[in-house]
């Protein structure tokens, strides 16, 4: 799955602007290492004035696969507008984000995008919200909202292959 983030946090609230590979081996600039946790789950630790750690954050930061299942059966691929990509090319993405708004890993709080839109959604300024049972909003930075419809799950089953009464003929 990778190496997580590993993000100082001090007392008061305000956020080392690096942050390191769990392995130490790495840093990253804060935009880089939110895009990295998005992928790969953090650990956020909070310190006090000397460099103490004080709490060591939540560890179930992933979808985990039986999430990731329900999301495709759900959304049935990636809800930006106008995508067609496959809940295959798809990622969890946490409508809540995870650090800034103590989002919470549960299907209720995710949606599916494929790379593009995850990676264009967070480098972007658009973010994604949700107010029913499928009432999903795609928010553009400079205001304007979109609707974002679900797909039919098994839309791909037979996008390539007939049915089979067409494919197959009785031996001869």
């Amino acid at each position: 799955a990778g190496v997580r983030i590993v993000q100082v946090v001090h007392g008061d609230g305000t956020a080392e602007p690096i942050a390191h590979a769990e392995d130490h081996l790495h840093a990253f600039p804060a935009a880089v290492a939110e895009q990295h946790k998005c992928d790969v789950g953090a650990v956020t630790v909070a310190v006090d004035s000397r460099g103490n750690p004080l709490d060591v954050g939540r560890e179930h930061r992933l979808f985990t696969p039986a999430q990731r299942v329900a999301l495709a059966i759900r959304d049935g691929g990636c809800r930006w507008m106008g995508c067609d990509r496959p809940a295959s090319y798809g990622e969890a993405h946490h409508i809540d984000e995870w650090v800034r708004d103590d989002g919470r890993t549960d299907i209720d709080r995710g949606i599916l995008l494929c790379r593009f839109h995850h990676m264009q959604l967070h480098h972007g300024g658009w973010r994604i919200s949700r107010h029913k049972k499928d009432d999903f909003v795609l928010h553009h930075p400079r205001g304007q909202t979109f609707a974002l419809s679900p797909r039919p799950a098994l839309r791909y089953a037979w996008a390539v292959a007939e049915p089979w009464r067409k494919r197959f003929h009785a031996a001869a």
